[in-house]
């Protein structure tokens, strides 16, 4: 029931956008009944922050290279791969969306992205503890400087962030934490 819901919830999102999701479409996609969401999930914020979790987690992977640099390139690469899909650029047109104006998916906004952030920072904290960057160096802050421009792209210029744009940015980024 909770792979079909959460597979549901992404379809949904991506046919109807946040502001024409409704949890009577996501049951019935899935299968189950509404009260069997509303158990489960409480709230539509909660079903989408776990769905774009499972999602995220499924589609981006924290990779282990050895290298700093190329840990950043694999993990924009998967990034803007994701952000390239249907389910991706709905998730990130819901909360540009609805962010600003619905608290609850507000909130849950900033949990997905504190969950996220600390995997990805795994990336960097890896980077510490080999020496290739200084120990005060904050994982979070690498991370958003490399994922930044591509959802830039993704939600202000349209334009497809590309293997060398990705390098270009990961250039800039690894070398200003390796000498941080």
């Amino acid at each position: 029931m909770r792979v079909a819901a959460l597979a549901a919830t992404m379809a949904e999102l991506a046919e109807s956008g946040y502001a024409g999701l409704t949890l009577d479409a996501i049951a019935k996609r899935a299968g189950v009944h509404k009260t069997t969401l509303y158990r489960r999930w409480g709230t539509r914020e909660a079903l989408v922050l776990e769905a774009m979790l499972e999602h995220a987690g499924e589609h981006v992977q924290i990779p282990d290279t050895g290298s700093l640099h190329d840990d950043l390139v694999a993990l924009a690469a998967s990034a803007a791969a994701t952000a390239a899909t249907p389910q991706g650029q709905a998730m990130v047109r819901a909360v540009v969306a609805a962010g600003g104006h619905d608290a609850g998916l507000a909130s849950h906004n900033r949990r997905f992205w504190s969950e996220r952030l600390a995997l990805d920072g795994a990336i960097v904290e890896r980077a510490v503890a080999r020496g290739d960057v200084p120990a005060d160096v904050d994982p979070q802050t690498v991370v958003e400087a490399v994922l930044g421009p591509i959802y830039f792209r993704a939600l202000v210029t349209g334009e497809p962030p590309d293997r060398a744009f990705i390098e270009r940015v990961v250039g800039l980024v690894a070398g200003g934490a390796e000498r941080a």
